[in-house]
């Protein structure tokens, strides 16, 4: 996978597609944005191995752990291949505080419905470039919150969405 491929796939799936309005490419309610992206590196051009966080604002990457972890990540979740052999993994979280400030025992309905949202776009992203992707909601919580260095209280994993080459 190329980085010009990964870029499209986080600016169209997470990303701010109208710089003068800020608006993302995914809707979120009263526009409190929980959820938080991965990309957990194996295999992309000029990119090193490892755990990076999507910063939207700047459509950055920020190394968050090097090497690879694809081994770990695939041990919590039940030994699931497709995270071994992807370029690489988006991992979406979510930041409950961010919605449940505003929209109190609703906010969790909202903060999954936009994981939703994000997640059929990288599905759409994907395909429209050639790639595949699969959905992975079977993973043992705590350990894959330890994978990414998330406490699993102000932040908490949510999905896994592996891509690669078809």
């Amino acid at each position: 996978m190329s980085l010009d491929e990964l870029s499209r796939l986080l600016q169209y799936s997470a990303g701010v597609t109208d710089r003068r309005t800020g608006s993302r490419a995914a809707p979120s309610a009263g526009a409190t944005y929980p959820i938080e992206t991965y990309a957990v590196v194996n295999n992309v051009e000029s990119v090193r191995a490892g755990i990076y966080h999507y910063l939207v604002p700047s459509h950055e990457l920020d190394l968050v752990r090097e090497g690879h972890v694809q081994r770990e990540m695939s041990n919590a979740a039940l030994g699931e291949r497709m995270l071994l052999e992807a370029n690489v993994v988006l991992v979406l979280s979510a930041v409950y505080k961010r919605t449940e400030r505003r929209y109190r025992e609703r906010a969790k309905r909202y903060i999954h419905f936009e994981a939703g949202h994000i997640a059929q776009n990288v599905y759409l992203v994907a395909t429209a470039m050639g790639l595949g992707t699969c959905a992975v909601g079977a993973f043992y919580d705590e350990d894959m919150n330890n994978v990414l260095g998330l406490d699993g209280q102000e932040e908490s994993v949510l999905y896994l969405l592996p891509v690669g080459e078809i």
